[in-house]
């Protein structure tokens, strides 16, 4: 799992993946550090490389218009695990139920943007992966988690002209709580961001 000055490492429960956690100040420059592709990823010139194959699925997911199959969520969370790529627990915070942006979240939204349309990530592609707490249904908290996602993506395309096909939205319900000592707590009902590069 990476590590850094800026940042530190969070476990996840259901871990597929490495997550970083930013610390309670979010910066752009910070998140920008911590989405930059990592040793494994990155070329002689510093951009962020996939083979052949990772790099179609990942365009031909980025064009659909329906929600991601748990095939296709399965396949974006080996290729992200398979490739070390940069990923980023931002802790952007819902009301229970809601997929609605709050203004507790915006602050850090609006430094996220900040950070996606940046020189070093505004060629990049990423996941927008969203999540929930343990209340409702599996099926239920699935569906809460890709309308978290979808909030994110849309708030981001509306405020800072992201292109939409950027941004990937997937939902993971209930599977991968923050804290899994406390499973109904505010910070599972969050939302984290993975780097896919070019």
């Amino acid at each position: 799992m990476r590590t850094s000055a800026l940042i530190h490492a969070l476990a996840i429960s259901a871990f597929i993946f490495p997550t970083t956690a930013i610390p309670q100040e979010f910066t752009s420059k910070r998140i920008i550090e911590a989405l930059k592709s990592t040793g494994k990823t990155r070329s002689f010139k510093g951009e962020m490389t996939l083979d052949a194959a990772d790099r179609a699925f990942v365009n031909g997911i980025r064009v659909k218009t329906r929600t991601i199959t748990v095939v296709e969520r399965e396949k974006l969370d080996s290729i992200v695990e398979d490739n070390e790529l940069p990923a980023l627990d931002l802790a952007i915070y819902f009301d229970f139920d809601s997929a609605e942006i709050t203004s507790r979240a915006e602050p850090d939204l609006m430094e996220l943007g900040l950070a996606l349309t940046s020189a070093e990530l505004g060629e990049s592609s990423f996941m927008v992966a969203g999540h929930t707490d343990v209340r409702g249904s599996n099926d239920y908290n699935l569906s809460l988690s890709e309308r978290r996602a979808a909030s994110v993506r849309t708030y981001l395309v509306e405020k800072f002209d992201i292109d939409d096909e950027r941004l990937i939205p997937v939902g993971y319900g209930e599977e991968r709580l923050k804290n899994i000592d406390r499973p109904e707590a505010d910070e599972n009902r969050r939302v984290e961001i993975v780097n896919f590069g070019n």
